[in-house]
């Protein structure tokens, strides 16, 4: 795995991989406020330590304009750094780096997973993003409910896509493909 390009505002990515298991594009960044414990933001601060760079292209609940935290206090508080998919959206500063972490996650590979991602076509800043110049996506593995090959195609038009049922019922195809198994037996 290359990193993760999410546009979700949430912490599932991070509470599934944990501190030593992503970044935000600097690996050993501080994040404000405590750990699981209460001395532990002055004694253990929590740093991002792990190898996988997250991309989060339309902010975070845990963060702010100035910085970002071990919470979503920030959603709660309606200062959280986000952004909505609408048309016309302009990236804000704060969000530069974010979309320029994917795009060095996205030019860096050649296959993708997408899930829980509509292609929405009223999120054109999201789709120009995914067609930059200077990508190689070849293959593309959609898990999803709803076929969404027809948009992928759009954005990705010389990519092979496939399409896989969420697991459990598509985990074992999903597993040939991130393996390259399916590619070995023949499978397109």
């Amino acid at each position: 795995m290359s990193g993760i390009v999410t546009l979700n505002y949430d912490l599932l990515v991070e509470y599934a991989l944990g501190s030593k298991g992503f970044n935000y594009g600097k690996c050993g960044e501080i994040l404000q406020g405590r750990g699981p414990y209460p001395v532990s933001q002055w004694r253990n601060p929590v740093a991002l330590i792990g190898r996988y760079p997250v991309a989060k292209l339309h902010g975070s609940i845990s963060w702010d304009a100035n910085s970002k935290y071990t919470d979503g206090r920030r959603g709660l508080s309606g200062k959280a750094l986000i952004v909505a998919p609408t048309p016309e959206k302009r990236v804000p500063t704060a969000l530069q780096e974010q979309w320029s972490l994917s795009s060095t996650i996205l030019g860096r590979v050649s296959r993708i997973v997408v899930f829980g991602f509509a292609f929405n076509d009223y999120d054109q800043a999201v789709l120009a993003h995914l067609t930059e110049e200077g990508q190689q996506i070849v293959d593309v593995a959609i898990v999803d409910v709803c076929s969404r090959e027809d948009a992928a195609m759009r954005v990705w038009p010389r990519a092979r896509v496939r399409l896989f049922q969420p697991p459990p019922e598509g985990l074992d195809d999903l597993r040939d493909w991130l393996t390259g198994t399916e590619l070995k037996n023949g499978i397109q």
